[in-house]
């Protein structure tokens, strides 16, 4: 018990014995080292923001007028009312009457606006026969007053009359589907060729007869890069003097020419190699014929500030000669950011679906287009080529 009581005491001494006094030297270098730790921690905060800062996405910018820049908006089109923008539009076209036919992917309908700018019509947007899931590419058979949808997450293609009325799909109910190979039908880009409707899926294009049975297929069937193969084509468009089909190839990065009798006419731009883009093409998504005669392809990863000389908008001769480049990136009315399919009127209104702006744009171009940069020229050298070897059309 004393023992007890002896360690208790000798423990409460030891702790109220005074502890040695630093010296002052320690004490100078102590803080010498702990503000040396402060400004150490605030230097690599900094080199942390800033490499951060350094690796954020660029984000498009105001863009003042620049010399040259051809486009000149006359409207933008961005909501169907108060409270009901646009989202993720991905298809545009004109009817016979001016009108525009916009896909509004996003929330799943096709939208119709007078050439005003008036909300006339909505379609496919309530569940239905004639509901439309992920509408992308849209074509008009004035002949017929017919508009067709390719809606490539209902995997059909929607037909209604120019006036609004659901008139029916395709392909037909008796179709056999494995003529669409593996994956099966998925509609992006539509087209009229001599009154039936050419749609591209992800391996081809198809051709269906006016009962919606499919009567020819452009393509092999194998997503590959000789010519006759197609990989994800997003959209076409038909020279209807001369029959000829103009396809954006997205995936393949390539525009492919083919003659009124099936066979490639030309191909610009070469497919990735081991992953990587090698040629001038980067992901062209959109194609139309200009009243001009000319091609217009849109090449969504084309971003350019300036958009004179380069840009979004690659302007090609009938036989495939780089005539201009433009179409800038940023967030002016006469910018864009991921514009995906054109259309152009005979008047020579064009509308593009800007996609990132949600939004489409209707524009003219005035004065002479841009000739495109000596670097963009350069690149297109080697681009252009005519397969020796004839398209296989395959009948069915």
């Amino acid at each position: 018990m004393e023992r007890d009581e002896w360690v208790l005491v000798a423990v409460h001494e030891e702790e109220e014995e005074p502890e040695p006094e630093e010296p002052e030297e320690e004490r100078g270098t102590r803080r010498l080292l702990a503000l040396l730790l402060v400004v150490l921690s605030g230097a690599a905060l900094g080199l942390l923001f800033l490499l951060l800062w350094l690796l954020r996405p660029e984000t498009p910018q105001e863009t003042e007028g620049i010399a040259g820049y051809p486009i000149r908006v006359e409207r933008i089109i961005s909501s169907a009312g108060d409270q009901d923008p646009l989202v993720t539009p991905l298809g545009v076209a004109f009817d016979a009457d001016g009108n525009v036919w916009i896909s509004d992917t996003g929330n799943s309908r096709v939208l119709v606006f007078s050439d005003d700018g008036d909300l006339l019509r909505v379609l496919g947007a309530e569940k239905g026969p004639d509901k439309v899931y992920s509408p992308y590419g849209i074509a008009i058979d004035a002949q017929r007053n017919r508009a067709y949808v390719a809606d490539y997450g209902g995997r059909q293609v929607q037909i209604y009359s120019t006036s609004g009325s659901y008139i029916g799909h395709y392909p037909a109910e008796d179709q056999e589907l494995r003529v669409f190979g593996e994956d099966g039908f998925s509609p992006y880009g539509l087209a009229i060729v001599e009154g039936r409707v050419l749609a591209s899926s992800n391996d081809g294009l198809y051709l269906f007869d006016g009962e919606g049975r499919v009567s020819a297929r452009y393509g092999t069937g194998a997503r590959e890069g000789k010519p006759g193969a197609f990989n994800f084509p997003d959209a076409l468009t038909v020279d209807p003097s001369s029959g000829t089909i103009y396809v954006a190839d997205s995936m393949n990065r390539r525009i492919v020419s083919i003659d009124g009798k099936g066979r490639v006419a030309w191909v610009s731009g070469t497919p990735d190699v081991g992953g990587a883009m090698t040629g001038f093409w980067q992901l062209p998504r959109g194609i139309t014929l200009g009243p001009d005669g000319n091609l217009y392809v849109v090449d969504t990863f084309r971003f350019d500030r300036e958009g004179v000389g380069t840009g979004h908008i690659v302007v090609l001769s009938p036989e495939g000669e780089l005539i201009s480049e433009f179409g800038r990136y940023g967030l002016g009315d006469d910018d864009f950011d991921f514009p995906e399919q054109i259309t152009a009127r005979a008047d020579g209104l064009f509308a593009v679906a800007d996609r990132e702006h949600d939004r489409v744009v209707l524009f003219r171009l005035e004065g002479a287009l841009p000739a495109p940069d000596v670097k963009e020229a350069k690149a297109y050298e080697g681009a252009l080529a005519t397969p020796k070897k004839a398209w296989a059309l395959a009948e069915r």
